[in-house]
């Protein structure tokens, strides 16, 4: 298996009917609270004011738009679902962005060319990929400042959380998986590319981190 691939049945997941009520649901009610959090977190590691920003796995665009409402001047957004990406268009549009954010269709672990970006957002991403190295090692040559992830966190009750998930998906014969990666070894890997990842914060079952890059590593 090629696990750097579109995890098999994205589409079964992230459909346009999903696609449709998430934006929906920011345009009525703004960031929920772990986007919020996440969002507040690279506030204050970095100032964003003229920033540049890519997020990876962007969806609805919601947290996109507010990264350029918060200042930056110039974001970028791909996400390997067509119905989020048309919906991404819609929202950023809607909210008066599109002169200031970027948004494309692609798998991040497959095409990541592009310009670096002073910060890299992937807000429940890792958790799609069976290989978290296939989107951190091009984060950690494209990030110049700040990479920010939320991802499940370590613990007993969340495998099991996830475990039954999965097997309700199989029962339900959908072929997507949610995966469940050591956090610990995530910081490890981040660390050696020259990364201080800091535990930020946590929602429900999110863990929120964000990883500045070392000042000799700049």
């Amino acid at each position: 298996m090629d696990c750097c691939r579109a995890p098999a049945g994205l589409d079964e997941i992230f459909d346009e009917r999903t696609a449709r009520a998430d934006a929906r649901r920011y345009l009525r009610r703004g960031l929920p609270l772990r986007a919020r959090r996440l969002l507040r977190a690279i506030r204050d590691a970095r100032p964003l004011d003229g920033a540049t920003s890519l997020e990876v796995g962007g969806g609805a665009g919601a947290l996109s738009v507010e990264l350029v409402r918060a200042g930056v001047s110039h974001a970028r957004l791909v996400d390997a679902s067509a119905a989020y990406v048309n919906e991404a268009r819609k929202v950023a549009a809607q909210c008066g962005v599109m002169d200031h954010l970027d948004i494309r269709q692609g798998n991040y672990a497959l095409d990541s060319a592009g310009d670096p970006a002073d910060v890299l957002v992937m807000d429940r991403v890792v958790c799609c990929f069976e290989d978290w190295k296939a989107l951190l090692e091009p984060a950690t040559r494209q990030a110049r400042h700040v990479i920010a992830l939320t991802y499940p966190r370590s613990a007993t009750w969340v495998a099991f959380l996830i475990g039954t998930a999965n097997l309700a998906m199989r029962l339900t014969r959908r072929t997507f998986r949610l995966q469940h990666h050591a956090s610990a070894a995530m910081f490890r890997f981040l660390e050696s590319a020259g990364f201080r990842p800091t535990v930020a914060g946590h929602r429900g079952l999110w863990e929120i981190m964000v990883a500045t890059r070392s000042p000799h590593n700049g």
